[in-house]
C-alpha cells in the first residue's frame, strides 16, 4: 500500500516539475528582447567610408550597450572583423560607426548584435559605394530569441520529466 501511496506522490512531483520547466521557458521567451537591424533589399548596407554607419532599433532599455560585430563573408577578399559598442537611446535606436574605407564595394559580411554574450541579431550585409542607397533603408526583423533556462532549456527539461516517468513506471512495476 505504501508503495502505490509512495508512486503516486512521485508521479504528481514528476507533472508539477515538468509544468513548472515548461512555464519558466515559455517566460523566458517572452522576455526576450527584440533587436531589428535596418536593412535594404533584405541586407544591411554601409558606405565605403571611415564613418559607415549600422542602424539598428531594440526594445532594451534606454542607455543599455551592444556590441555590433561584422565579419566578413567567404568570398570576400580582403578578410576583415569589425566591432563597435553602440548605446540604446530613449527611442529605442542604436547606431554603430566602424571604418569601411579599405572595404570595396561588392563586399559582402554578416553583422551581429550582442548584449553581453547573447546574440539578438544578425543579418547580411554589404558595402555600396553610393551614399544615397543607404539612406532610404527600411527596416525589417532579423531578431533572435534564447528560449531557453540557462543551465536548464525545454530539452534537458524534456528528459529529466522522460526519465523521472520511467522510473516511476519501474518502480510501479516493482510493486
Amino acid at each position: 500500500m505504501f508503495e502505490r501511496i509512495r508512486l503516486r506522490w512521485f508521479v504528481v512531483a514528476a507533472v508539477v516539475c515538468a509544468a513548472l520547466v515548461g512555464g519558466a521557458t515559455a517566460a523566458a521567451a517572452q522576455d526576450a528582447p527584440s533587436v531589428s537591424l535596418a536593412t535594404t533589399g533584405g541586407n544591411v548596407t554601409v558606405t565605403q567610408a571611415e564613418d559607415a554607419t549600422i542602424r539598428g532599433t531594440s526594445d532594451l532599455e534606454a542607455g543599455t550597450t551592444v556590441s555590433v560585430r561584422v565579419q566578413s563573408a567567404s568570398d570576400t577578399s580582403p578578410r576583415f572583423l569589425k566591432t563597435s559598442e553602440a548605446v540604446v537611446g530613449d527611442d529605442g535606436n542604436f547606431s554603430a560607426t566602424l571604418d569601411f574605407s579599405d572595404i570595396p564595394p561588392g563586399s559582402t559580411f554578416s553583422v551581429s548584435v550582442r548584449n553581453e554574450s547573447s546574440a539578438l541579431a544578425e543579418a547580411e550585409g554589404v558595402v555600396v559605394e553610393d551614399a544615397a542607397t543607404t539612406t532610404a533603408s527600411t527596416t525589417t526583423s532579423a531578431s533572435t530569441t534564447d528560449t531557453g533556462i540557462p543551465g536548464f532549456g525545454a530539452g534537458l527539461g524534456a528528459l529529466a520529466v522522460a526519465g523521472l516517468g520511467a522510473a516511476a513506471l519501474l518502480a510501479g512495476r516493482r510493486a
